[in-house]
């Protein structure tokens, strides 16, 4: 473990300086300012990602309604993604003033991803209202998770930052990848769609910038505590401490009751408002969103293809004990579902072929 620590501080520090030697791609609202981008009525996700696509209610659906569904779909995955984002700047900017001194240029990496997060949540607000504007939802207030003002505040990540360091940032950066592999098996099949619109580029723009995310990411689990030095003195409190924070952080990210339970609220709330399905019985709603969420979506279908084996290398990876990645495994396999983290058959502690396919850092 030592040697891939060392390892990948070395990639992470060369990788800061490309970064900042060349800090500025295109951005997505200067993207958007571009303007020839407009909300139509064509589909702005694939359509078997669409809500409903995967129950019997698809077949009784005009062409109108399933748009708005393949339309809320987009809206839906957006919001979360940007409500993820605005944790992202918060927890990287702590970070990084805790790094300042001793790593001012892995600090300086860290506040130019949380720049980026900001135009990413910018420009996708600006899509999203639009989306709303012409499905009629302008009203709509959207849930969000328990506990999210608490958790997603300065004062609590200033906290978590302070209070585990190494543990924490290990943690952070660990889940982090792994909500980025997600978020890349829905969004790279949406900038892959026919067509090569402005939305669709938006999209494409946002993974070069999340492709550089998930390197750090991976990065940064797996030399943390190789950058940082683990805390001299290891006390029962602070042990049981970090095992609640570990828990809770794992089981809040990636529990499918928590966050199925949020996007199946979200549609209860959303669908009745879209003028092309306020036609449609509350109970045949009810019931479409039901079924689609009680069955195996297709952006689950998605993630499933895509995420398992780039979940096993950074979890291989990861600075941790083999009883912390045991933790890990065994938290997230209980809390998936529909959902596979990790391919068919993998224990923590299988090796990792050295021809993986990585992840570009360009």
């Amino acid at each position: 473990m030592t040697e891939i620590a060392v390892e990948e501080l070395a990639r992470l520090r060369a990788f800061a300086a490309r970064r900042l030697a060349n800090p500025n791609g295109e951005q997505l609202c200067h993207h958007l300012d571009g303007g020839g981008w407009s909300i139509g009525d064509t589909p702005l996700a694939p359509w078997e990602m669409s809500l409903g696509f995967h129950t019997p209610h698809w077949a009784t659906l005009n062409e109108a309604q399933r748009l708005a569904l393949n339309h809320w779909t987009y809206v839906m995955m957006y919001f979360r993604i940007s409500d993820g984002e605005r944790f992202v700047v918060l927890v990287n900017r702590a970070i990084g003033t805790f790094l300042a001194q001793d790593e001012p240029q892995l600090a300086a990496l860290l506040r130019l991803e949380a720049d980026e997060e900001v135009d990413h949540i910018g420009a996708f607000a600006r899509v999203l209202d639009a989306v709303r504007v012409k499905h009629g939802m302008t009203s709509l207030r959207l849930p969000v998770k328990p506990l999210r003002p608490f958790i997603v505040s300065k004062p609590a990540v200033k906290f978590l930052v302070n209070t585990f360091g190494a543990d924490f940032i290990t943690t952070y950066f660990l889940g982090r990848g792994i909500v980025n592999h997600m978020g890349k098996a829905f969004e790279t099949r949406v900038a892959e769609l026919p067509g090569g619109t402005p939305l669709t580029r938006l999209s494409l723009l946002h993974t070069v910038d999340e492709n550089r995310h998930m390197a750090v990411s991976r990065m940064m689990a797996a030399c943390t505590h190789r950058l940082l030095e683990r805390r001299q003195a290891r006390s029962a409190l602070y042990e049981a401490l970090h095992e609640a924070m570990r828990k809770a952080t794992i089981t809040y990210t990636f529990s499918d009751r928590i966050t199925t339970g949020q996007e199946r609220a979200m549609s209860s709330r959303a669908l009745p408002q879209m003028k092309a399905l306020s036609s449609l019985p509350k109970q045949t709603l009810r019931a479409l969103v039901d079924d689609h969420f009680d069955g195996v979506t297709g952006i689950e279908h998605a993630k499933n293809e895509f995420m398992p084996k780039f979940n096993q290398r950074i979890l291989e990876r990861a600075g941790l004990s083999p009883e912390e990645k045991r933790t890990w495994f065994s938290l997230l396999v209980s809390m998936q579902r529909n959902l596979r983290f990790f391919p068919e058959g993998y224990q923590p502690g299988a090796s990792v072929e050295a021809a993986f396919d990585d992840v570009p850092l360009a």
